[in-house]
């Protein structure tokens, strides 16, 4: 299993935890992930205008670049992977677009692009290619946590472009903790918005939405929450300090990236697992639980 790993801006700055935790898994995995040459930010988000070609040249750019090298891209952040499975959507449905962009590319890359290259999230190829039986089989530790799974917006909406799994009732991150030893606690606001990039200027829109996911989630008996997006863990994990303060009730709760469980129960040591730049200390629970 050999792919071009594409980081994204956020996984080499804020998030190189997310970062460090998905390559080491992949090496202890099997898969071969290449980082994409001279790769370039996505955009972060998906045009909301239809006409709006220019936004889509990036994206489209680095697709290109993995036609080159001939391998599909994998990606670990769901706001690129957002964008890359809705921009090869439209380059491989739409002729005027796809005209549009390769001729404003062509001085760029080696031939045109329409929509060759997958573009997948870790997530879809440790079920798809890799196997959740054969990934259970490779753990080393059974991790004895109930690990809420918390899927947010951009891994699952739209759905009909996303396609990654049901946008109401999604299983993959269950089906993904199930086989690493840990107990999916579903709950009812596995797919509700955080609240994204209102953080940055409606911070109590922010910290109500965090609120009520992390609530729910306590209810529904989790020790733990898990996420696939680097903007849904600020928001879960860091606003927790504002939580705290208008709800002095309130109990911190730990919130890890997929990988970071994942790297644990591979056997993988806290260096290598990223556990680290979390604002609710994330290793008590695991010590409490013998993980490490």
């Amino acid at each position: 299993m050999k792919y071009y790993y594409y980081p994204g801006c956020t996984l080499h700055t804020k998030s190189k935890n997310f970062d460090t935790s998905g390559r080491n898994c992949a090496e202890a995995l099997g898969i071969e992930l290449t980082e994409l040459p001279d790769w370039t930010c996505c955009g972060t988000v998906f045009p909301l205008a239809v006409d709006n070609m220019m936004n889509l040249v990036s994206p489209v750019r680095n697709l290109a670049k993995a036609k080159e090298g001939k391998q599909d891209m994998v990606m670990l952040c769901a706001f690129c992977y957002n964008v890359f499975k809705r921009t090869n959507k439209v380059l491989s449905t739409d002729p005027d677009a796809q005209q549009k962009i390769n001729d404003f590319l062509r001085e760029d890359v080696t031939e045109p692009y329409q929509g060759e290259v997958r573009s997948l999230h870790f997530l879809e190829v440790l079920r798809d290619e890799l196997g959740f039986e054969k990934l259970e089989a490779m753990t080393k530790k059974k991790l004895g946590i109930k690990v809420a799974p918390y899927y947010g917006c951009m891994l699952l909406r739209p759905g009909k472009e996303m396609e990654l799994d049901d946008p109401e009732q999604p299983t993959i991150l269950h089906d993904l903790l199930t086989a690493i030893g840990a107990e999916a606690m579903d709950f009812p606001y596995k797919t509700e918005c955080c609240s994204s990039y209102l953080t940055v200027n409606e911070v109590d829109t922010t910290v109500s939405l965090a609120h009520s996911i992390l609530e729910s989630a306590v209810k529904n008996g989790a020790e733990a929450i898990t996420v696939s997006c680097p903007l849904c863990f600020y928001n879960l994990d860091s606003r927790q300090k504002e939580i705290r303060e208008a709800h002095s009730e309130f109990q911190a709760l730990p919130v890890y990236y997929f990988t970071e469980l994942l790297g644990l129960a591979l056997g993988l040591g806290e260096k290598e697992c990223g556990l680290h730049d979390h604002y609710v200390d994330p290793i008590p629970l695991l010590k409490e639980k013998g993980i490490i």
